[in-house]
């Protein structure tokens, strides 16, 4: 008898302790939320409310508990999720939630494990190399308009208008061109026009279209770590043990592997700029912070997550601002193209207004960015139906807070819901409509261009904002109205359809092929 009253005790015991662990909240006036498990946390059940869409799932969780603030916990990572337009932008804005959290699905990125780069790391360090970064790309054209930036740009739009009507005439580019139906694999067909811009920045050197094999293949490397992470750094970063035991269903392999290749090119292309470095001839970027790094002498790779000048810095610093040029750029011009598939009057509108200004005699330029107001409509209604980065990247609160009444405790995760915000219906009505003329007004004679109407954060704001948002803006400007003035556009193999885009760390629209028939 005194065994069962013991083993009826013992469970009881268990099941309270089950129950509190679940339901514990870490403050008091925590935001609503559902119940932790063992290991993943509340994981687990944005999973099961949308396997495939973590942002989706995000949002139903924001109806489920009626609150715009959710409280969860990612492994054992306490995290908050928002999903309000004007308390985003609070988060943006506030110094206390300007902290990354230490997810393991950004160490990997090292050949140490170290928390290195600039978009996944935070504190003394980061401001240090942040500040080095900005400041040095800058001067090379990054960051702001640059005659020699949009001239790179220009010539490589040059190659791809030849590809594209002429045909491929090296390997690399018979895996993506067509010859016999002029159809192009989307979006791997641009790898090669940004990461060309942004190599130039790097290291001075433009490739040629003969040498761009390497470029294709470190596009299809950064475009599968892309694909293959998700909105919140995958189960890996909460349990990153998992990967001694389920190496592959974890996706530890393969994200592992592409980007040690992707490191190893960069590493290269370092290693020929030392090779050839000068004290008196300063010509790009690398060659700026190998002068920092043998002026501080810092060489030292140690692993640590302290760090200041250092080749591994620079190799995933670089990694952060070319990986988005190889695929997350080329990705979202993919979904543009998709989207002028689907209304053919938009790009027809554009190209009238094309036309109109620019004419046949010449490509589109940045200086036209004002007398195409419609064609910078369509590029910002773009950038906010279709968001990159829908869930951003997280932040991580610094200190004890408050934020829309709730308490946040330090080191409190915080995933901005962008996608979410972006289509706030009492912020943009009919926000799954694709409809430019939302960012237009009309003064009675002509369409002018209504900046103040556009509410939208595809880059995110304040001191996180993404770096290369003036990059990518006016490479996408100049890109699609350059294509509409040269081609129109029709998809192989299936019809546009949004609900088919794949949401990894940013939106992808599943490879397609589109034909670029010449006006």
């Amino acid at each position: 008898m005194m065994e069962l009253m013991l083993l009826v005790a013992l469970a009881v015991l268990i099941v309270s302790c089950a129950i509190r662990y679940a339901l514990h909240r870490p403050s008091e006036r925590f935001p609503p939320g559902p119940p932790r498990l063992p290991l993943l946390g509340s994981y687990p059940f944005l999973l099961a409310l949308n396997y495939h869409h973590l942002h989706r799932a995000a949002a139903r969780l924001s109806q489920l508990y009626r609150s715009k603030l959710v409280g969860l916990y990612l492994g054992p990572l306490p995290a908050v999720l928002v999903n309000d337009h004007e308390t985003v932008r609070q988060v943006l804005q506030r110094s206390e939630f300007d902290g990354r959290p230490d997810l393991f699905l950004a160490r990997l990125r090292d050949e140490r494990y170290a928390r290195r780069g600039i978009f996944f790391t935070d504190g003394d360090s980061w401001r240090e190399q942040r500040k080095f970064f900005l400041k040095t790309l800058h001067e090379y054209g990054f960051g702001r308009r640059s005659d020699a930036v949009e001239q790179d740009l220009v010539a490589g739009l040059a190659e791809l208008i030849a590809l594209l009507k002429d045909g491929p005439v090296h390997e690399h580019e018979r895996a993506v061109v067509d010859a016999s139906t002029g159809s192009a694999l989307c979006p791997q067909v641009f790898f090669a026009l940004f990461s060309n811009v942004m190599l130039r920045m790097l290291t001075a050197t433009r490739l040629e279209r003969e040498d761009q094999a390497v470029l294709y293949d470190v596009g299809h490397c950064s475009l599968a770590f892309h694909r293959q992470g998700d909105d919140y750094g995958l189960a890996l970063s909460y349990i990153p043990w998992i990967r001694h035991v389920l190496p592959g269903p974890s996706r530890y392999r393969l994200l592992r592997e592409v980007n040690q290749k992707a490191n190893g090119v960069i590493r290269s292309l370092v290693e020929q700029c030392e090779q050839t470095y000068s004290e008196d001839d300063q010509r790009c970027f690398i060659d700026a912070y190998i002068r920092e790094l043998r002026r501080t002498g810092s060489k030292a790779t140690s692993g640590s997550d302290a760090f200041a000048f250092e080749y591994d810095q620079l190799i995933i610093g670089c990694a952060d601002f070319l990986v988005p040029a190889f695929s997350a750029i080329p990705a979202k011009l993919g979904l543009m193209l998709e989207r002028l598939v689907a209304h053919p009057a938009v790009a027809e509108k554009m190209y009238t207004e094309i036309d109109q200004y620019v004419g046949q005699a010449r490509l589109p330029g940045l200086d036209d960015r004002t007398h195409l107001p419609y064609c910078e409509a369509v590029v910002r209604e773009a950038l906010r139906i279709d968001t990159l980065v829908p869930s951003g990247i997280p932040h991580v609160a610094t200190a004890d807070t408050e934020l829309a009444g709730f308490q946040i405790p330090k080191g409190t995760l915080i995933i901005n819901g962008l996608d979410y915000i972006n289509h706030q219906e009492d912020v943009f009505p009919e926000p799954h409509t694709f409809r430019p003329e939302r960012f237009l007004s009309d003064d009675g004679q002509q369409q002018q261009l209504a900046l103040e109407h556009d509410r939208s954060v595809p880059f995110g704001a304040g001191k996180r904002v993404c770096a290369g948002e003036s990059f990518a803006r006016n490479a996408l400007f100049l890109t699609l109205t350059t294509l509409v003035q040269q081609f129109t556009f029709s998809m192989e193999g299936r019809t546009p359809d949004p609900e088919q885009h794949l949401t990894g760390v940013i939106r992808t629209a599943p490879d397609f092929r589109i034909k670029f028939t010449a006006r």
